[in-house]
């Protein structure tokens, strides 16, 4: 007698020698980097020194989370695209009335022992949201097929700013203009797309900011004119000793590091606590102080790795779900993981952005984690596809 599960059993055996077992390596070698800087960038301070241990946890359970993501057929996950978006969408309009108020924002769900961050699941649920909406090809080359896919991204992005979380929401806008690409959008709506998102940013600016975040954009454009001449000025000394502290002693752990770094656990900036945030928001400025040049070189390409396998199932995949949402997975990772490094090195205002895998944060772990799962699971199966709109 034959057992009815001994052909899912087999399939799902099938599919775990699928995986790509260098896009694991990838991940792993990440999540191991993060643990390793978070623990010396919290070693001395008694008040995070738990950091490196939760955010072990995190990871153990991301990863198992993960594995039981890549068994099933990824077409359950199409079919309830939309019902993940529905609950992200609930759950960030939730947060003002009941999220506490932590650092002046209302961006977590508190609950005994651990808290959520809904904006960072409000990823996934954007990438599989537009994926299930982009899978046709022929909605792509429409008008609606610019303006819904525009509201789906931008309704949890405007929830996000007002948080409020500027950073996050920033992470949509590529996110929208690569898997409308790749879904077919021509060059004009790609344009207009561009057009329309510096608009909303300039009303952003004036309507939607807080003062600290207008703040933040001001004195990055004023430091662009500091030199030699004005450095040691009174004034340019003041907004360095106030509201350009965080970037101006990111950019001096950054520039310290030299080729190799201080040591781990040895920089100047980390270890005498000068650095604020630095196993958040400024993770890759420890990386440059303490690891110098080559340790920064590293870690960038770990990131351009993960970001090129993850590119790499996309361009194999005949199925249009499937390769739309490698692409909005991949360009989330690696539009992400720019902006933390360039604000790191004071090219873009302060954002408040994790490294994604390397940065301590549960939310953002499990949801990244969650998010490469959904693609390995895509990447270890191969769909054939019989409509003439795959092969277009």
């Amino acid at each position: 007698m034959i057992d009815p599960c001994e052909p899912v059993a087999q399939g799902r055996l099938q599919v775990l020698r699928n995986v790509d077992g260098w896009l694991v390596l990838t991940i792993t070698s990440m999540c191991l980097m993060g643990l390793l800087f978070i623990g010396s960038a919290t070693s001395d301070d008694a008040l995070f020194a738990a950091q490196q241990g939760r955010q072990s946890l995190f990871v153990v359970v991301g990863l198992g989370v993960g594995f039981f993501i890549v068994l099933p057929h990824y077409v359950h996950i199409l079919r309830g695209s939309w019902f993940f978006y529905g609950v992200a969408v609930v759950a960030l309009l939730g947060l003002p009335y009941f999220a506490p108020s932590i650092n002046g924002a209302r961006r977590w769900y508190v609950f005994p022992g651990f808290s959520i961050q809904p904006s960072e699941f409000a990823k996934i649920a954007v990438v599989l949201a537009l994926a299930a909406l982009l899978r046709f090809k022929s909605r792509a080359k429409t008008f609606d097929g610019l303006i819904v896919p525009m509201l789906v991204a931008g309704v949890p992005a405007l929830l996000i700013l007002k948080q409020p979380d500027l950073g996050s929401s920033l992470v949509f806008g590529p996110v929208l203009l690569a898997m409308c690409y790749v879904a077919g959008a021509s060059a004009r709506s790609i344009l207009l797309l561009l057009l329309i998102a510096s608009g909303v940013m300039v009303f952003a600016y004036f309507e939607l900011m807080h003062d600290y975040q207008r703040v933040r954009v001001d004195v990055w454009a004023q430091h662009w004119s500091w030199d030699d001449s004005n450095l040691n000025t009174h004034e340019v000394r003041e907004v360095l000793r106030d509201k350009g502290f965080q970037p101006w002693q990111a950019l001096i752990a950054m520039g310290s590091g030299g080729w190799l770094g201080h040591g781990l656990g040895m920089g100047p900036q980390n270890r005498y606590d000068f650095l604020p945030y630095r196993s958040e928001d400024y993770l890759f400025a420890v990386v440059g102080e303490e690891t110098g040049f080559l340790g920064c070189l590293l870690a960038l390409a770990l990131v351009a790795m993960l970001v090129l396998g993850l590119f790499a199932i996309a361009s194999r995949s005949r199925e249009r779900f499937g390769k739309l949402v490698c692409v909005g997975v991949g360009t989330w990772l690696g539009a992400q993981s720019l902006f933390h490094v360039a604000v790191c090195g004071w090219l873009v205002p302060s954002t408040g952005l994790p490294l994604p895998l390397m940065s301590y944060g549960g939310s953002s772990t499990l949801a990244m984690l969650m998010a490469l799962a959904i693609c390995i699971n895509i990447g270890a199966r191969r769909e054939p596809i019989l409509a003439g709109d795959g092969f277009q």
